[in-house]
């Protein structure tokens, strides 16, 4: 396999982010991990409302009120465990950059997507590929400073009072959206898997700028003895074998 090493897991914790981000000279929303609401009364007279309540995992909740944040930190704790994670609102537009790390401080690829819509849990429904340099540039710091590898999902917001972009999280994985950097032209995940094979792909460097990606249910018919038989056997077998 072709991954992060342990460390960098935990260089790039929620809680440990900003330690990260003035490393890199790339600024984060002030952050405080706590253990139990009642924490937070003190935590809203440093941050103001609104926050931001995050799962150490997975889901945020954006509260504007301390009732509201002991709601969240409540059901975000029996669903993800603790700690739990508060941090500084920022108010500006969503970017992601999926990339790969060459493991050595390098970029063998990245495609910067600026989010069009979002899920109530705050993750890209749409989104399309932007020419931002700076977007690119701060992707490239972060896998110089971890020389991470493999692939990572790069979260920023651009500040809409400042037009500065903060770092919010790194995740070490790709992100749901991933193939629309196919679509835009970098196959990321070839990539990894040709490093995984011992391979030296040459990093990739340009994409589609305006290439955009919709997610969209679709309803799926079919008999519900079919449904019966996947659900007790595990597939459903057509014809003579």
């Amino acid at each position: 396999m072709f991954l992060a090493s342990r460390e960098n897991l935990h260089l790039r914790e929620k809680t440990r982010l900003a330690d990260l981000g003035t490393r890199c000279g790339i600024p984060s929303p002030r952050t405080h991990r706590i253990t139990t609401h009642r924490e937070l009364p003190e935590i809203l007279e440093d941050l103001n409302c609104p926050i931001v309540v995050k799962g150490i995992f997975y889901e945020a909740t954006i509260c504007r009120s301390l009732d509201e944040a002991v709601e969240a930190f409540i059901t975000i704790a029996a669903r993800w465990g603790l700690p739990v994670v508060v941090q500084e609102y920022i108010e500006g537009e969503e970017y992601d950059v999926a990339a790969v790390g060459d493991g050595a401080g390098g970029l063998l690829g990245a495609v910067p997507m600026k989010k069009l819509s979002l899920t109530e849990k705050g993750k890209a429904w749409a989104g399309v590929t932007v020419g931002d340099s700076e977007l690119i540039d701060t992707a490239k710091r972060l896998m110089q400073s971890l020389s991470w590898a493999g692939p990572c999902e790069v979260e920023l917001i651009r500040e809409k009072a400042t037009g500065i972009l903060h770092l919010l999280e790194i995740n070490p994985r790709f992100p749901a959206w991933i193939y629309l950097a196919t679509g835009a032209g970098q196959n990321l995940p070839s990539l990894v898997v040709r490093k995984a094979l011992g391979q030296e792909p040459a990093p990739l460097t340009s994409y589609s700028v305006g290439t955009m990606f919709v997610r969209m249910a679709s309803d799926m018919i079919a008999e519900f003895s079919d449904f019966e038989k996947i659900t007790t056997g595990g597939h459903v077998t057509r014809g003579e074998i």
